[in-house]
Formats: C-alpha cells, sequence, structure tokens
C-alpha cells in the first residue's frame, strides 16, 4: 500500500464514525461564480439550454406560471394520455386541470412499475444549459424509462450556465438522476420540457 492509499484508507475509516449527514461535505466548483442576474445573459443561457433540448430530439415549449395547467393538459392530451405517474403525492397542483377531465387518472409515485403510466409527470430541480439535462429527485420518484413519455416542468432560475454551477445551488446529499444530455438519445426523444419563465 502506497502512502495515497493509506492516507484514503484512514480517511475513510474516520467518516465512518460520523453521523450518514456530516459524511459529505459541500463544494463549490465553480470558484465562487453566482447565479446570473443580468437579463440578456439569462435570456442567452435559457437559449442554449432550449438549443441543446431541441439537437437531442427533445420538445421544449416555454410558458408562464399561470399557463403550466394548460400547458401539461395540451401535452397530455396531444399524447393521448389516460394514466400519469407522479413523483409527489397528491402531485402537482398543475395537473389538476387535465386530472379533472373524465377517465384521466394521477398515480402516485407509490407504484413499483412505470409501466403503470402512460407518462411520467415530474418537477426538475436543476438544468444544464451547456448540455441539455435535467436533474431529477429520486426519492420517491417513478423510474426513468425509455418506452415511457417523460414531462418535466422546470422553473428558469434553476436552469444554470453549466453542470459545475448547477451543482453549487443542490443539495450534495440529495440523490439525484441527470436526465437528457447527448448520451440519452433515446431518453430525449421521449422527453417533453416546459420551461416557466
Amino acid at each position: 500500500m502506497n502512502s495515497r492509499e493509506e492516507i484514503l484508507r484512514r480517511v475513510r475509516d474516520g467518516l465512518l464514525d460520523l453521523p450518514e449527514d456530516e459524511r459529505r461535505v459541500p463544494m463549490r466548483r465553480s470558484a465562487g461564480r453566482h447565479a446570473i442576474v443580468d437579463p440578456t445573459e439569462r435570456a442567452e443561457v435559457l437559449e442554449r439550454f432550449i438549443d441543446r433540448l431541441r439537437e437531442h430530439g427533445s420538445l421544449v415549449r416555454t410558458v408562464d406560471v399561470a399557463g403550466l395547467p394548460a400547458a401539461v393538459a395540451d401535452v397530455l392530451y396531444g399524447m393521448s394520455v389516460q394514466t400519469v405517474l407522479a413523483a409527489v403525492e397528491p402531485g402537482p397542483a398543475w395537473l389538476d386541470h387535465w386530472a379533472g377531465a373524465p377517465g384521466h387518472q394521477v398515480v402516485h409515485s407509490g407504484s413499483d412499475s412505470v409501466e403503470s403510466g402512460d407518462a411520467v409527470v415530474r418537477d426538475a430541480v436543476a438544468g444544464d444549459a451547456s448540455t441539455g439535462s435535467l436533474a431529477l429527485d429520486v426519492d420517491g420518484g417513478p423510474a426513468v424509462s425509455e418506452s415511457v413519455p417523460q414531462v418535466c416542468v422546470v422553473r428558469a432560475d434553476r436552469v444554470f450556465v453549466s453542470l459545475p454551477e448547477a451543482l453549487d445551488h443542490l443539495d450534495q446529499r440529495r440523490p439525484l438522476i441527470w436526465l437528457g444530455g447527448p448520451g440519452d438519445a433515446e431518453l430525449a426523444r421521449q422527453l417533453v420540457v416546459l420551461l416557466v419563465e
């Protein structure tokens, strides 16, 4: 065992005595760069994010907060969806407009299989404009599957210039998966993103 391996072993052994929530130390990766506040720069970041998503085959719509329930309903009607899997219970309020129609059902993520819904609707916790990928909560959320359309709502203020900046704004202890980007071509084609400005 060399000196590097010995140091790493000692660090690992030391971490075993800490409570689970103290084992991870948040690190800033972007040299303290703060979120963009200049409206022109913000618009450019959002445009880049939309372009990247579309390059990978995803559909993107920009909506305002008031128009979000109708936009979600339009997307689901366009997919002829009858049953939606939602990551949270009782489901986001913006699903209520669609769910109020006869024959429509929202199944919550207690389901073991993603196949029990015609589509998955979720709220993204962050977006990376450099790759066109989205960070999704793993806890309690339905599985991501190439065979089921994914409808993701992401707020404009959660879209960041780069992956390091996005990670800086997320809880390092929160289990996440990343959806989209150049490595997820099949998933990207099943993805509809509603960007809320």
